[in-house]
C-alpha cells in the first residue's frame, strides 16, 4: 500500500515521516537506494532521544497518533497475564496517499 514518507500534519503544521522497516521501495528511486534512505531515516528515528518505552501498570492507558508514531509490540506471555486492549481509529484529512507529501514510499 503506498504511502506518504514525508507530509505536514494539517492539524498542528508539523512535518512528520511515516517510515518503517517494512517499508520496500519508493516511487522514482533505484531499489539500493530507496533501501539505503529508508534504512537511515529508520535509524534516525529510532534513536535513543526519540523512543518511548511504556513500562505498564495496572489501570494504565497510552494513546498514540499513528500518522506521526513508530511503534512495536513487545512480546507478551497471555498465559500470565490479561490485558484489555481497544483500538479506536479517527479520521484524518484524507488518506495518506492522498495528503501532500515530498515523497511516496510502497511496500
Amino acid at each position: 500500500m503506498p504511502q506518504v514518507l514525508v507530509r505536514r500534519l494539517q492539524d498542528s503544521g508539523r512535518m512528520s515521516l511515516y517510515v518503517a522497516s517494512h517499508a520496500g521501495v519508493i516511487r522514482g528511486m533505484e531499489d539500493a537506494e530507496a533501501r539505503a534512505l529508508i534504512d537511515e531515516l529508520t535509524a534516525h528515528v529510532t534513536q535513543r532521544q526519540f523512543v518511548y518505552s511504556h513500562r505498564w501498570r495496572v489501570k494504565d492507558l497510552v494513546m498514540w497518533d499513528n500518522r506521526c508514531t513508530m511503534h512495536r509490540g513487545r512480546p507478551f506471555d497471555d498465559q500470565r497475564y490479561a490485558r484489555d486492549m481497544r483500538r479506536a481509529t479517527v479520521s484524518d484529512v484524507a488518506p495518506t496517499c492522498e495528503q501532500m507529501g515530498l515523497a511516496v514510499a510502497a511496500e
